[in-house]
């Protein structure tokens, strides 16, 4: 009876020795996972897409009198033509032509004078209209436009807009095309942009580049899948340049 009683109390008997041992190994087991938990970074969330954000704060527009004729032109749509006849320069971020031609639209501000828009449309619109972007392609085409409300109708030549064709490839069709536009206002500085400058562009078939502003123009619906892919543009453009010797040079409207 002695000798069970002394076993009992012995802290090394076999019973308290499993114990131990099964005690220790879940001690073990619990330290590698806090130290693995440690060890681990979550990676971060995914970033909200556009359409869930808040409207970028955006630069001002700078606008001018422009041969009489006031920032917000004759007629039309005023607000939409101070938009086109801005003439600041911004910092522009690299953006693609498929990522602009996925951008949409409210449909009930086609047609409609932008000071009709509701609340919540304008704010839809306002996640991407008037971001300063640079947009790689090619020039499909270049048309010198007529007498248009944002430049008071008037017909001289130095008083219209360039409308110029831009998509992702060189065989592509305008109706996969971004309108991207040159005002007279912004082509007062660039004395080399001119007609035959941007044919013969066209012409080559050349890599370019053309950064400037984004603009939804809602008046020309009925052009979408014929001769653009959406009614967003980049207008007006402000700058232009050409790929070359693996960079990127100034248009200069002499060998381009």
């Amino acid at each position: 009876m002695t000798s069970g009683k002394r076993e009992g109390n012995n802290l090394f008997s076999p019973r308290h020795s499993i114990v131990f041992i099964v005690v220790a190994v879940a001690v073990v087991f619990i330290l590698i996972r806090l130290a693995g938990k440690a060890g681990h970074v979550s990676p971060p969330p995914p970033a909200r897409p556009a359409a869930a954000s808040a409207p970028p704060v955006k630069q001002a527009p700078k606008e001018i009198t422009f041969h009489g004729c006031p920032p917000e032109g004759s007629g039309g749509d005023g607000q939409l033509n101070l938009l086109k006849n801005r003439i600041d320069e911004g910092e522009y971020m690299p953006v693609g032509t498929g990522e602009i031609l996925s951008y949409t639209w409210p449909p009930s501000v086609v047609r409609r004078q932008r000071a009709q828009w509701p609340p919540d449309d304008k704010r839809a619109v306002d996640l991407h209209e008037g971001l300063p972007v640079s947009v790689e392609g090619y020039l499909l085409g270049a048309k010198e436009e007529g007498a248009e409300s944002p430049n008071c109708r008037m017909n001289d030549p130095a008083d219209r807009d360039f409308h110029l064709w831009l998509a992702g490839s060189p065989d592509a069709g305008r109706e996969k095309a971004i309108v991207v536009e040159i005002t007279p206002r912004v082509r007062a500085g660039h004395p080399e942009w001119t007609i035959a400058s941007l044919h013969r562009l066209v012409r080559a078939g050349r890599m370019i580049r053309i950064s400037g502003w984004l603009l939804l123009d809602q008046e020309h619906p009925e052009q979408i899948g014929r001769t653009r892919g959406t009614l967003w543009e980049i207008h007006p453009i402000m700058k232009i340049e050409i790929a070359d010797s693996g960079g990127w040079r100034m248009m200069t409207g002499e060998d381009d």
